[in-house]
């Protein structure tokens, strides 16, 4: 355990970074916190949320974890928990890791003179603006995903784009229940005098933020989907084109290789292996036939590549 301690004439902030079981029951102790609450408080399950109990209040919000993996999704995966007890006489911050919003402020804190709220909404707000770096990545991926579709280089996109998407999703879940908490909070009035308007005006640009790539990797990944499926189609037209004149063509071969195959017989008693005039009696026919059967194709419009008439 990593313990940090200020003290300014009215109030005290106590950090502790990385705590133990037997560190709970100290702080529980020492501050007069509930021992269940302060216990629990660690959980990594746990999402942002505000509990009010006797003698203070237990905030949990969400700090972007910079060991996230680049396939990570999930609100657990993507953050690390920042759980703060603010009592009448004291700020109390607990981590398992270091976080930058509370190094920035612990190297601060010994030249500033702020009040109790504005040490906590400053906290708030780094902690917000750690969020905006992973953003900014989510946008610039989106950028190249949109590139590479108007340019035909479409390999992985629908991996990509839905993890884009997967991550995005997690940072707006993380900014929704945030806002809850604040909402919660400015309603019951519990920590007088915070700046409400200072600590919403980051969290509604990462609300909208997030919100856009969400619907704009989902109309990139729908336009994808939609030149894909044209693209199958135009080769399956092209099939069926290949199909339609080898189906007109064998309809002219089909009735003369009958005749050929008809007169090719060796039998000896053909009565029109004799005639004079068979041969071209039966080239004549031919003639007649094929005429025939492409007056009835073009009738039908099987030559033109308008749909087969019915």
């Amino acid at each position: 355990m990593k313990r940090f301690e200020h003290a300014w004439q009215d109030y005290k902030w106590i950090d502790i970074e990385d705590p133990k079981k037997e560190d709970f029951v100290n702080l529980a102790e020492e501050l007069e916190i509930p021992m269940q609450a302060i216990a629990t408080c660690m959980d990594p399950e746990h999402l942002p949320r505000v509990e009010y109990l006797d003698h203070c209040t237990m905030i949990i919000l969400r700090h972007f974890d910079n060991r996230a993996r680049p396939a990570a999704g999930t609100i657990q995966e993507l953050s690390t928990k920042l759980v703060f007890f603010v009592g009448k006489k004291y700020v109390l911050t607990l981590h398992r890791t270091p976080l930058p919003c509370i190094e920035e402020k612990k190297d601060k804190v010994p030249f500033e003179q702020i009040t109790m709220p504005q040490l906590i909404g400053r906290i708030f707000v780094k902690a917000f603006q750690s969020f905006e770096n992973p953003l900014d990545e989510l946008v610039a991926k989106m950028d190249a995903i949109e590139g590479r579709i108007y340019a035909l280089r479409r390999k992985s996109i629908l991996r990509e784009g839905y993890h884009v998407k997967r991550r995005a999703s997690g940072f707006k879940k993380i900014f929704k229940f945030t806002e809850a908490v604040i909402n919660s909070l400015q309603q019951h009035s519990r920590i007088h005098s915070l700046n409400y308007d200072l600590v919403r005006d980051p969290l509604g640009r990462l609300i909208f933020d997030s919100d856009n790539i969400v619907e704009e990797i989902t109309g990139l990944l729908n336009l994808h989907l939609a030149l894909m499926s044209q693209k199958t189609n135009e080769a399956s037209f092209k099939t069926n084109e290949i199909m339609r004149i080898l189906t007109v063509v064998s309809i002219f071969f089909l009735p003369l290789n009958f005749l050929a195959g008809v007169y090719g017989m060796n039998f000896k008693h053909m009565p029109e292996l004799d005639h004079y005039y068979g041969y071209y009696t039966v080239l004549g026919a031919m003639v007649i036939i094929a005429i025939g059967i492409l007056a009835w194709v073009w009738h039908k419009g099987w030559l033109s590549k308008d749909d087969f008439k019915p």
